[in-house]
């Protein structure tokens, strides 16, 4: 039987970088939150482009993600790259101001993308060298909680401004502006963590230096990525039941509460069962949410959509990089969250381009239907990945 959950007090480390991802998905996700609204009123664009921009901006720059975990791994260093990753993310925000084309959305998408690259895989590195084994899906939790708490006040404060000033996108790129601030300077306080390097002849974050679960993982994780239409194509489904161009935030806003208010407790229940087991209920969450979006026609139909797709990022988002974590070593530890992120991205890309194109020319239906045969595949080879959580167990 798994262990009743103790009370969580994350470390330092994790609370203050659970900080610096509040004030950046804060930031972020206002942005965000008026891609829709900003390609359609000002950029004259669908969800052909949308997708595509969201696609290459994730995909083009993973690269970078494993890189940077490599690096990482090989200088034992993981604060310099959290630094220029937030930092090179907040300054192309302002620059939104000078854009008038789609070409110039995908090279300040691209840039933000390369500054997540930079800091994602050294940052959960952190996370789990700064956390007890038994903690690390509610540290993952904890951090996805702040995060999103963030991305729920950006988004509504976007709301705010839009409904104040219908055109109002230049002042939402300057707020954004600030916020990110605040993201970078809160990282002056983080402890820099390293694992106990072993000099044993594998090259640092080669994926031979890793166990066949966590091959087979990465195998997954593309499969599942590649079937999770981007949130912002799936916003478009408010423009099909007819309402107003403002009310979009608001709706991202419900996905994104519904996805805090259920993070931690997502960690909470990885640690107890398992995180493979709430990864297959994290995707098969996605596909009801797919189902219900498809059908439905009115509000409160779409409004209960949102909602039960923010399930899914809580389901999913914390708990990989926990089960990443379970299936590597530690001193290969950033290397193997750059293959996953990598891995993720690049499943993204694809879910991003082809998700929105197909949205775009065969309706909201047949994009759902594609994403889910691919969640399908994804849920059936994560069920195969078993060694690791009988380990645990046993301990």
């Amino acid at each position: 039987m798994p262990a009743p959950l103790k009370s969580y007090r994350p470390s330092r480390n994790v609370s203050l970088l659970g900080l610096t991802s509040f004030f950046n998905d804060f930031s972020s996700e206002m942005i965000l939150a008026i891609f829709p609204a900003f390609f359609t009123s000002v950029l004259k664009a669908g969800a052909g482009s949308l997708g595509l921009v969201e696609g290459f901006a994730d995909g083009a720059a993973n690269i970078i993600k494993i890189y940077a975990g490599r690096l990482s791994d090989s200088t034992q260093k993981r604060k310099p790259f959290m630094v220029a990753g937030y930092a090179l993310s907040v300054v192309t925000r302002p620059v939104y101001l000078l854009v008038s084309s789609v070409g110039g959305v995908v090279g300040l998408r691209f840039a933000d993308r390369v500054g997540k690259g930079l800091r994602e895989a050294p940052r959960d590195a952190i996370i789990s060298l700064s956390t007890p084994k038994d903690e690390i899906g509610r540290a993952f939790g904890y951090h996805r909680m702040l995060d999103t708490l963030g991305a729920l006040g950006g988004p509504l404060v976007a709301y705010l401004i839009l409904r104040t000033y219908p055109d109002g996108f230049n002042i939402v790129f300057i707020t954004a502006f600030i916020i990110g601030l605040l993201a970078i300077a809160s990282l002056v306080f983080v402890k820099d963590t390293v694992g106990d390097l072993k000099k044993n002849g594998i090259k640092l974050a080669s994926i031979a230096a890793f166990p066949a679960d966590f091959k087979r993982y990465l195998v997954a994780l593309f499969l599942l990525a590649a079937g999770s239409i981007p949130v912002a194509v799936l916003l478009l489904s408010t423009q099909h039941i007819g309402l107003a161009i403002a009310s979009i935030p608001l709706f991202y806003m419900l996905y994104n509460l519904s996805f805090v208010g259920f993070s931690l407790r997502a960690g909470g229940l990885s640690d107890r069962i398992g995180p493979r087991k709430v990864l297959r209920i994290g995707y098969a969450v996605l596909l009801l949410g797919y189902v219900i979006v498809a059908l439905a026609k009115s509000t409160p139909i779409l409004i209960v959509g949102f909602l039960v797709l923010g399930l899914f990022p809580a389901l999913t988002d914390g708990v990989a990089r926990a089960l990443a974590a379970e299936l590597s070593p530690p001193e290969y530890r950033a290397g193997a969250y750059g293959l996953v992120n990598a891995t993720m991205g690049f499943g993204l890309m694809i879910a991003g381009i082809g998700g929105g194109y197909i949205w775009e020319i065969f309706g909201a239906p047949a994009a759902l239907t594609v994403g889910g045969v691919f969640v399908m595949s994804g849920i059936i080879i994560l069920s195969t990945i078993i060694v690791n959580e009988k380990k645990k167990n046993i301990e």
